[in-house]
């Protein structure tokens, strides 16, 4: 029982000498940070969204013209719902 109270304190102060090291070193202020932080993964859904696009239409364009048929390629009416 000894040792498994020490491991439970020696855990405890772990946590709590990091956590007054994270928010001594911390960039920003924990709002902040959030903010920042959705921002970026805002940007980063944007970003995704975009390539995923632009990959389609290449593809589209790809198959199109190794078909030889400009209107061989429709997709289905669901499919592209929300888009363009």
């Amino acid at each position: 029982m000894d040792s498994f109270l020490k491991f439970i304190l020696g855990g405890a102060a772990g946590t709590a000498i990091g956590l007054a090291v994270g928010s001594l070193l911390a960039p920003q202020k924990g709002a902040d940070l959030q903010a920042a932080t959705h921002q970026r993964l805002e940007y980063a859904k944007e970003a995704g969204e975009e390539a995923e696009r632009e990959t389609e239409s290449a593809m589209q364009d790809r198959f199109r013209q190794r078909v030889g048929d400009p209107a061989a390629f429709t997709p289905a009416a669901g499919h592209m719902k929300g888009r363009g």
